[in-house]
């Protein structure tokens, strides 16, 4: 037994894990395996490394999507509506305050040699139309001032009696005319109702003041041109007096020929001056044709008729 054996008889003599190619591989695998383990343990996670999710965020928004913000449109129009209203409002006061003085005064001031209704225009117009009112009271004026002159100088050529007008007696008598009933038509017709327009700014009477002050304006360019026998003292009449040497009818007639020609250009400047206010105040033929019947509704005479014209129709039917 003095002989130990010191190697096992299984041990192969030559150890294939001895190669030193496989020896340095294993080695370098087993120092990556360490250091990774090392690096990153498994065990050792932080917490704070994730992402907190907050339970009050709506998980159906994002925070890349914005809603497209609202044009400037909205306010544009919600201060043009306030605007609006403002006007409105001013316009409703203007109007009460009106009434009111209407209510206060009766004393009639026009005209002033026999005062038959009352005119007022600091107290009745708005002031921002004052001046318009003022000027087409100005022009009326003009008129009555243009027939007062076409008058005389008809007369004048009557006197004088010149061998080529033989239309002059009938352009006389046509003047004279004229003078008493375009006076008071063309107060009544147009004058009042654009003064009523722009007091109570009523489309009706703007309506009125359009196709009486067109016609108006017509007349006034016709008498402008001096046709014989209509009693217009204007540029035919002119030429044959001064052709003829008939120097103070033919003064008188340039005269009336002048005035015709600038009040007609004058009514032309307001009346459209007139119709822009109507077109900016948004005015329509709806609204006056309302404004008619409403009026006719409210008048005595017209409900008298209408009972009348249904009374007497059913009485016939019987």
């Amino acid at each position: 037994m003095s002989n130990k054996i010191e190697t096992s008889p299984f041990e192969d003599p030559s150890n294939p894990f001895q190669d030193p190619s496989i020896t340095s591989a294993l080695n370098s695998t087993r120092a990556v395996q360490e250091a990774a383990e090392e690096d990153v343990p498994l065990n050792d996670f932080n917490a704070t490394s994730f992402h907190h999710v907050s339970d009050n965020r709506d998980p159906f928004s994002s925070s890349q999507t914005t809603l497209p913000t609202q044009p400037n449109d909205y306010s544009q129009r919600e201060e043009a509506l306030r605007q609006k209203e403002r006007e409105l409002a001013d316009r409703e006061r203007d109007l009460e305050q009106r009434q009111r003085q209407t209510l206060q005064r009766r004393d009639n001031n026009f005209p002033p040699c026999f005062p038959i209704l009352y005119l007022n225009i600091v107290d009745e117009i708005p002031m921002q139309h004052q001046t318009t009112v003022l000027w087409l009271y100005r022009e009326w004026l003009l008129f009555l001032i243009t027939l007062v002159m076409n008058f005389f100088a008809c007369l004048w050529i009557l006197f004088s009696h010149p061998a080529s007008v033989t239309s002059a007696p009938t352009n006389m008598g046509v003047a004279l005319t004229e003078l008493f009933t375009h006076t008071l038509a063309s107060f009544f017709l147009w004058y009042r109702p654009v003064y009523n327009a722009y007091m109570k700014d009523n489309s009706m009477y703007f309506f009125f003041f359009f196709i009486f002050n067109g016609f108006h304006i017509l007349y006034t360019f016709y008498m402008a041109v001096g046709i014989p026998s209509t009693g217009g003292a204007g540029l035919i009449l002119l030429v044959t007096l001064f052709s003829e040497h008939y120097i103070g009818p033919a003064v008188l007639t340039l005269l009336a020929t002048i005035c015709w020609l600038s009040m007609g250009i004058l009514a032309v400047i307001f009346y459209k001056k007139t119709y822009d206010h109507y077109k900016a105040a948004g005015h329509t033929f709806n609204e006056a044709k309302s404004e008619a019947y409403s009026h006719m509704g409210r008048s005595t005479v017209v409900r008298e008729a209408a009972v009348n014209a249904a009374w007497n129709s059913a009485t016939n039917r019987r």
